[in-house]
């Protein structure tokens, strides 16, 4: 399975790039699933906080308010995270050419993710205006760190607008298939 990691801050466009790229790769015949670095604290925060399943109580508001670190601890798995991604993506490479893997914000989950499947192409994607939108608890956010500067992503996409992004997607895909042939 060939494996694209977005990366970015909350809010910075990236499950909406992952459907974007998904659609280009469809396009020439793939077979594609989008998967989420930190979909597992979503069990996590209903078998262990009794989540409701609504969207504004979603986890991540555990993931602000107690830091994954304190979870990974809690649970006893440094790696809970990416132990269940590997699971999911060996799962997964039976039925799909193309995992799409997005919330990669914490930086010893793309290095680790990196080094166990060392094809995966990492895409950074930047909001021109994020600074300005952030809020004072985001800023402080212990997974919110400038990724630009601690790791060398392979593209780097500026989210302006709907056809650049289309742009980018296109050529990303591109880029990626001709590497394959």
């Amino acid at each position: 399975m060939k494996l694209y990691l977005i990366a970015g801050y909350a809010n910075s466009g990236k499950n909406y790039f992952a459907e974007m790229m998904k659609e280009e790769l469809e396009r020439l015949g793939k077979r594609v699933c989008i998967l989420k670095i930190t979909s597992p604290l979503y069990h996590y925060a209903y078998d262990y906080f009794g989540w409701n399943g609504k969207e504004e109580d979603k986890p991540r508001s555990f993931l602000q308010q107690m830091g994954i670190e304190y979870i990974k601890e809690e649970l006893h798995m440094p790696d809970f995270l990416l132990n269940r991604l590997f699971e999911d993506i060996h799962i997964l490479d039976k039925f799909f050419d193309v995992g799409i893997i997005t919330d990669g914000r914490l930086l010893e989950e793309i290095t680790k993710l990196k080094t166990k499947y060392p094809s995966l192409v990492t895409i950074h994607l930047v909001r021109k205006d994020y600074d300005a939108s952030l809020t004072e608890k985001e800023k402080r956010h212990i997974t919110e760190q400038d990724l630009k500067q601690y790791y060398d992503f392979d593209f780097e996409v500026l989210n302006c607008n709907d056809e650049s992004l289309k742009m980018e997607a296109f050529r990303i895909v591109e880029e990626g298939e001709s590497k394959n042939e």
